[in-house]
């Protein structure tokens, strides 16, 4: 991979998205931390795996956990919203929810009403009908607990080893709750409240678009569903039914199931295209989407290994136990928000050994710009501990844990040899001098950019579409010729 001594410097400008080049490791099991769209996206990628859609990054995921979430607002408009008040973005050190969205800085607090709040919230929130995160192994958020606690809702066997893993060896101290309690019954009525919401949004909406993910949470006929999302609908279709229309939910999942790498995620998470797709068989990017269509009957019987009873009666979604928990003081990161408990149940995870990476959001050079972050260690997950109420397309960076550090990994230093990434080699050179000198400068700023930008140069020898394609398949050896040949 690339030396470590020489990214050191400069780690924040040469890969602000990641930390993942820290260390040079592949990473095979991954946790995906994601709001509730966001994992209706993981898991309709993992159902389609098994019919069309075959990929490397759905299957590495062993576990997820949902947060509650009402909506997510657009980076611009949190600016707008707190600048209403006088107060500069940076000057917040915590945002939170409690029946009002609320802005603290070290002097005062700022509270918007939700009614206020939900006109700077993206489009497709009003759309979205999950509240509790339904599809998770793992659901986590504050209400239903009491204060500086969580509640946590364990859906999948995979979740309940985990977590009683983690309260076993002291990461979380947590009880079960009486779901027949004030707190339980609160959480069904906010999840009731958004269902009903997002059914009443639906009907305003389609009087100028369709809302196709909405049409089928209740299919169960695959072949149906294929029919719904062929090989001839692709990017240039998906901007019609789903980008322009609003519907979006930033998750990334289409650039990272692209093929020829044409998708790209512009700074407020849409999707663009590069170029025109020059693909006949393909059409994973519309396949992948969650709002083409969500079969959340289906997911969660293929997935889950049972179905509801009556859907819209069992408004928490699946789940086994239900906990109010929060991190043990050994392992709770500062900023935490609330209890915690996500935070420790991932470190969890990390220093078992349970999973080599987990993916989440954290904080970018601009405050509280939301960045897809892949953690490999309890530090980096201090770093991506709190809530940022902004979403970033985090599933690209599951498919780039996996190739950054694997597929790649097993290619670049036969690469740079052959002389096809001059850059790289030269940079391993300049540090092999600076070591004979006696250690490694720290590097001023301009030299930082100079660098990022070779750096750069060099990883876009490594995007050709059809060496990508035989990366996700495996075929190493292949994907060497294509490049040498090329």
């Amino acid at each position: 991979m690339v030396p470590e001594d020489f990214i050191k410097p400069s780690i924040k400008a040469l890969i602000i998205e990641s930390n993942v080049l820290k260390k040079d490791r592949p990473l095979h099991k991954l946790a995906y931390v994601g709001t509730p769209c966001q994992i209706q996206a993981l898991r309709k990628a993992q159902l389609f795996d098994f019919q069309k859609v075959k990929q490397e990054w759905p299957r590495r995921v062993r576990f997820s956990i949902s947060l509650f979430c009402t909506e997510s607002f657009p980076y611009n408009n949190i600016i707008k919203l707190i600048e209403e008040y006088g107060v500069n973005l940076s000057e917040v050190k915590k945002w939170d929810i409690k029946g009002k969205l609320i802005a603290y800085t070290d002097k005062d607090k700022f509270e918007t009403p939700l009614k206020k709040a939900k006109k700077f919230a993206r489009e497709n929130c009003q759309l979205c009908l999950d509240y509790t995160g339904e599809l998770g192994d793992i659901s986590t958020g504050a209400v239903g607990s009491e204060l500086g606690w969580n509640t946590v809702i364990v859906r999948t066997p995979t979740g309940l080893n985990i977590v009683e893993g983690a309260i076993k060896e002291g990461y979380l101290k947590a009880e079960e709750i009486d779901i027949t309690g004030k707190g339980i019954s609160l959480l069904r009525k906010l999840s009731r409240k958004k269902f009903k919401s997002a059914w009443k949004s639906k009907s305003k909406k389609e009087k100028e678009a369709k809302v196709p993910h909405l049409d089928t949470i209740h299919e169960v006929d695959m072949d149906k569903l294929l029919k719904l999302t062929t090989v001839e609908h692709k990017i240039d279709e998906l901007t019609r039914d789903i980008i322009e229309p609003g519907l979006c939910v930033t998750c990334g999942a289409c650039e990272a199931s692209c093929a020829e790498g044409i998708i790209k995620i512009d700074g407020e998470g849409k999707p663009y295209k590069t170029k025109d797709c020059e693909s006949t068989d393909c059409g994973r990017c519309y396949a992948t989407c969650p709002r083409t269509t969500l079969p959340i009957d289906l997911i969660e019987e293929k997935l889950f290994g049972s179905k509801r009873y009556i859907f819209e009666k069992r408004i928490l979604g699946q789940f086994i136990k239900i906990y109010t928990a929060k991190a043990g003081e050994k392992v709770r990161p500062e900023n935490a928000q609330d209890g915690g408990a996500t935070s420790a149940i991932m470190m969890y995870a990390l220093d078992k050994g349970i999973i080599d990476a987990s993916i989440s959001i954290a904080k970018g050079e601009k405050p509280w710009y939301p960045i897809p972050y892949i953690s490999i260690n309890s530090e980096d997950l201090r770093e991506s501990a709190g809530t940022i109420y902004s979403s970033a397309p985090t599933i690209t960076a599951l498919k780039r844990a996996l190739i950054q550090h694997e597929e790649y990994g097993k290619y670049l230093s036969f690469l740079i040899k052959m002389g096809f990434l001059p850059e790289i080699a030269i940079a391993e050179e300049e540090t092999a001098k600076q070591k004979e000198a006696g250690g490694i400068e720290e590097t001023d700023l301009e030299e930082v950019m100079k660098r990022k930008e070779k750096f750069e140069g060099a990883i876009v020898m490594l995007s050709n579409p059809k060496v990508k394609m035989l990366i996700e398949k495996g075929d190493v050896e292949k994907a060497v010729e294509t490049i040498v040949g090329d």
